[in-house]
């Protein structure tokens, strides 16, 4: 048995470099062959395993239906296929995720030792098997392994191994992984912990391949690689393995065929610099040194497929030099879309973040608008994105066909602007309408070719748009507008831009409408700042405002050392009116009194105000004394201009106004409230030396403020040949 042992280890020993699971069976079962393979995936070394059932440690095999499939093997039945798609564990074997290795399985029947058959008769029918010739080259011929062949036990015996009749058979597994690729992209990130471990195995398929070109054929087609061997002088592949028609299309030897023209007709015209760089790194590398490289080859269909190769020096001349590579290529194409997919996703988010972080740091609509088209222009790079805004009267229940106006737009120099354009039944007929109330997008990539009304054609090649993708822009059930880019030639939009812009729209419309409710909330605000500084009845700035604007003034005035004035006035024998008109009469009196001074104020930074009941004050901005008089005969001719009797005066038979006028060059160390006492002092003289009249409070200008003494100028004659004017006013 050790004999035994120690010649099936000889002769099947290769089978420990491949990356394949390889076990041997005789007929009772029993483990005679278990290659480093599937002690890697088992966990089940093969000093625990050789020599007991296979069935004591998985169980299963000894059902029927895997018996008889095996009991044909052991007759020297013809290969079997167990599929990965109906015994997908066949040999139970867990992935690094816990997962289990899906597998598809072949079992081929082999010659037992004790049948009489010669080693030389073993390597003739191994090189039968492998398609290779005695001196190790690659043969052309098809493969005469008699397994293949339906015929019986006997028959196969005696086609095989001629002169020995009816021999036993061993069964040899051989055992793929291929688990699905979902698989394998999950488990990418661990990629790079199982690169040593890969690595460590290659070298020992290289080391054998260095040693002997006499591998398996048939584990080799198996792998889920391409595997090849380059020659440098010659430059053309000498090996190529069964997986070309797989991941190319090609057949070995068609690929073999290219010669030295497989580069050009295969590789990436871009990939050829850096897969020629590649290739002089080679006469520095040590032995077991691996290259690896990323590259893209022409599959038969026409499709770029990527291929991720890992390649080291196979041979080399007498000198030293590399003849010979040999190599691996695993097909990422999957790998590289979804690194692409993400890499888009990725910017996707980052632009949207962008984005939304800019719209969102403004509250003014206008630029917020501004902002979204010009990000949105260079992200897509178009020739234009514009904003329509749909008219007030839109949907459904408009009956007037829908119109809309170009808002906002950002556009390509070379492109005529649509900025202020309107377009009517644009984009509105009953299909848009119905899309856009669901949020659909409809990209369009050449308008010539679309069906689309000829109105609107009409109107896009006014503006040369022979592409566009329109997205709606609704609030709750409420279209608001449409978010459109244009392109001056035909494109095809991608998905990933189809799906930001239907990302964005979704933010749009929520800064869209936070705009406008802090437009509301603003409009809400200085109305009740207006209502907060209003008196209601004339209309006039209140108390309120006229201590806050005075204040302000006064501080102003003190920085830039210019004069302030104030002008108090006051109806003459006011109570009187009102007991002698009433309260109503009084109000009109009032409301009538305070738009003639109104009037008589001209510049924007003067300030007139209801300053209590029938009393006004009007503050002047950087006004000398001279100019505030002027100020005040100028309000005393509209007052008088609008002759309202007043029965119950003592100075007129119409109203009258008494004005105290005080000015000041403000100090920074003093109030405003010497100005309010001068100038309410110097009304009060006005009134005491007889009313309807104009008195001055001189300040002091040395002091910086009022001397305390009001000082009378003289009259100024204000008389109209109207006899129903008052008479003429002292000032």
């Amino acid at each position: 048995m050790i004999e035994e042992s120690k010649t099936i280890k000889e002769k099947f020993g290769v089978l420990d470099s491949v990356p394949v699971g390889a076990c041997l069976l005789q007929d009772d079962f029993v483990v005679l062959f278990w290659n480093t393979c599937l002690e890697e995936w088992t966990k089940i070394s093969r000093s625990q395993i050789l020599g007991t059932k296979i069935t004591t440690h998985f169980p299963h095999l000894s059902q029927l239906k895997y018996a008889t499939r095996f009991k044909q093997i052991f007759a020297g039945g013809p290969p079997t296929i167990f599929s990965s798609q109906i015994h997908k564990h066949l040999i139970p074997a867990t992935w690094q995720d816990g997962q289990q290795r899906i597998q598809q399985t072949t079992v081929t029947a082999v010659p037992t030792l004790e049948a009489g058959i010669e080693e030389e008769e073993v390597r003739d029918w191994l090189l039968h098997t492998l398609e290779l010739q005695p001196d190790g080259t690659v043969g052309a011929r098809a493969p005469k392994s008699a397994f293949l062949s339906r015929a019986s036990a006997l028959s196969v015996s005696s086609s095989i191994w001629p002169g020995v009749n009816s021999p036993s058979f061993y069964a040899l597994l051989v055992i793929q992984d291929v688990t699905d690729l979902t698989h394998r992209i999950q488990a990418y990130r661990t990629m790079r912990d199982q690169a040593l471990e890969e690595v460590q195995v290659r070298q020992r398929v290289e080391e054998e391949l260095r040693s002997s070109q006499h591998f398996i054929q048939q584990i080799a087609d198996a792998a889920p690689y391409l595997l090849y061997i380059y020659d440098l002088t010659e430059q053309r592949n000498v090996y190529v393995n069964g997986q070309a028609s797989k991941l190319l299309g090609y057949t070995p030897q068609e690929i073999l065929q290219m010669q030295t023209a497989f580069y050009s007709s295969l590789v990436y015209p871009e990939d050829l610099p850096k897969l020629k760089a590649h290739q002089q790194n080679f006469p520095s590398a040590q032995d077991g040194h691996i290259l690896e490289l990323e590259y893209r080859l022409k599959h038969r269909s026409g499709e770029w497929r990527w291929f991720r190769c890992r390649d080291q020096v196979f041979a080399r001349t007498a000198d030293g030099c590399p003849k010979q590579i040999f190599g691996t290529a695993q097909d990422i194409t999957e790998y590289k879309r979804a690194e692409e997919a993400l890499r888009q996703q990725n910017e996707r988010e980052l632009l949207m973040a962008t984005i939304t972080q800019h719209i969102r740091q403004s509250l003014d609509l206008g630029e917020v608008l501004s902002t979204t088209v010009t990000e949105v222009r260079q992200f897509l790079q178009a020739d234009r994105v514009m904003i329509v805004r749909f008219n007030p009267c839109t949907g459904s229940l408009c009956a007037a066909p829908a119109t809309g106006a170009v808002t906002v737009e950002s556009v390509a120099p070379n492109c005529k602007p649509m900025l202020g354009e309107t377009l009517e039944k644009f984009c509105f007929d009953e299909f848009y309408l119905e899309a856009y109330q669901h949020r659909a997008i409809r990209p369009i990539a050449d308008v010539l070719a679309a069906d689309l009304p000829q109105y609107q054609i009409d109107l896009l090649a006014q503006f040369a748009v022979r592409a566009y993708l329109v997205v709606p822009l609704v609030q709750g059930d409420e279209l608001w507008g449409l978010l459109m880019a244009h392109q001056c030639s035909p494109r095809q939009w991608m998905q990933l831009e189809v799906e930001l812009l239907s990302s964005l729209a979704t933010q749009l419309a929520i800064a869209i409408k936070q705009a406008e409710l802090y437009q509301q909330l603003q409009a809400a605000n200085l109305k009740l700042e207006r209502l907060a500084t209003l008196d209601e009845l004339t209309q006039l700035a209140n108390r309120r405002r006229f201590d806050q604007y005075l204040e302000m003034e006064w501080r102003r005035q003190a920085r830039e050392q210019t004069p302030l004035s104030l002008i108090l006035c006051d109806i003459d024998s006011f109570k009187s009116y009102n007991d002698t008109y009433g309260h109503p009469g009084g109000d009109e009196c009032l409301r009538q009194v305070a738009a003639a001074i109104g009037n008589a104020i001209n510049r924007p930074a003067d300030l007139v105000a209801r300053y209590g009941g029938e009393e006004f004050a009007v503050i002047l901005p950087n006004t000398a004394i001279q100019g505030a008089v002027l100020v005040a005969e100028h309000i005393q001719l509209k007052i008088a201009a609008l002759q309202i009797p007043h029965a119950g005066s003592q100075v007129s038979p119409y109203v009258t106004l008494s004005l105290g006028v005080a000015s000041i060059v403000p100090a920074s160390e003093s109030g405003a409230e010497i100005l309010i006492a001068a100038a309410d002092q110097a009304l009060y003289q006005a009134k005491r030396l007889g009313r309807d009249r104009i008195q001055l409070y001189q300040p002091d200008p040395a002091a910086g403020k009022p001397n305390g003494t009001a000082t009378s100028i003289l009259p100024v004659d204000f008389s109209i040949p109207n006899t129903n004017l008052p008479s003429p006013t002292s000032a």
